[in-house]
């Protein structure tokens, strides 16, 4: 699977195939990544925490996992924030674009 971790490059993928996001962050701080998704246009599949090493605390890279589900342009935001908090501490955004 694809992965993407650039934001300025536009995602270009079929529809049905699937792609990944990565993005830097550490989960034991309280911030998460946490997208909003154009659910006619894609389906998230999951998302996962790898370590980056360094031990306990440490940060890594969060992965989240999409499904193209129809053709179109569509984007998707993710903000960097407490699950509490209605405050970013960073945001990023992702341009995909699907094919038939």
């Amino acid at each position: 699977m694809k992965r993407f971790a650039d934001p300025g490059t536009t995602i270009r993928v079929e529809a049905g195939k699937s792609f990944a996001i990565e993005l830097a962050g550490n989960p034991t701080t309280g911030y998460m990544w946490q997208p909003d998704v154009d659910s006619q246009h894609l389906e998230l599949l999951g998302q996962e925490f790898e370590p980056g090493g360094g031990g306990v605390g440490a940060g890594g890279k969060e992965v989240f996992r999409f499904r193209a589900l129809k053709a179109g342009d569509t984007e998707i935001a993710f903000a960097y924030r407490r699950p509490w908090d209605k405050e970013s501490r960073e945001t990023s955004s992702f341009q995909v674009a699907i094919s038939r």
